[in-house]
């Protein structure tokens, strides 16, 4: 089994947006295909985020979006193209995602993918020109876990977990405590801890279950 971890930007539905928003998104891409004379492709995911509400409008206005659907933070999109030059568009039967896709503020794409060769990985990287490539390597198969991507959080909770990992506060060593977090926050400590534990405890529960 070979993995790749490339990081990529270019012009595209999710990295246009979450950088005029100032929001981040984690999806999956599927189903490429071409259908009444364009290219085609599903996004499934989820927005994060204080501006994620603006995010989700400019999605759904972006010209490139032909189908739209949202619920709370989840979004469900079929984007629309007249050439095949985004990334899912070249998801094909021989790649499997490891992780969801990670896009953040400024538009930077983190796709983490795995083949059972090197060869289909190279070819997907080759299309995108500028991508950087942090990690390829052959591993030995190891468990794949699938979290849900938009586990059932408050406002609250999905704000606190969003500026948590934005301020380096899950990085070792920790680059911020709970106290600065709160600040900026501008709540107590004592709330903002709760709605960063209740957030924890929804998400590591989706993988046990």
């Amino acid at each position: 089994m070979w993995t790749t971890k490339v990081r990529l930007k270019h012009h595209c539905l999710f990295g246009d947006n979450c950088e005029k928003a100032k929001a981040t998104c984690v999806n999956f891409s599927f189903n490429a295909g071409r259908k009444d004379g364009f290219y085609e492709v599903y996004h499934f995911g989820s927005v994060y985020g204080k501006n994620y509400r603006k995010l989700l409008e400019l999605l759904k206005k972006d010209k490139r979006t032909h189908y739209f659907e949202a619920d709370g933070n989840t979004v469900m999109i079929v984007e629309r193209r007249r050439k095949r030059e985004i990334p899912g568009m070249f998801i094909t039967q021989e790649l499997i995602y490891t992780k969801p896709v990670i896009v953040d503020v400024n538009g930077y794409e983190t796709w983490e993918l795995a083949a059972i060769s090197k060869i289909p990985l190279m070819r997907f990287v080759k299309h995108f020109k500028g991508c950087k490539i942090l990690k390829m390597e052959e591993t030995k198969l190891k468990n794949i876990y699938f979290k849900t991507l938009s586990p059932d959080l408050s406002t609250g909770q999905r704000n606190a977990l969003d500026l948590a990992m934005r301020e380096g506060y899950y990085e070792f060593p920790r680059e911020i405590e709970l106290e600065k977090l709160a600040e900026i926050s501008k709540v107590s400590r004592a709330t903002f801890r709760e709605h960063l534990r209740r957030a924890e405890k929804k998400i590591l529960g989706g993988l046990y279950q």
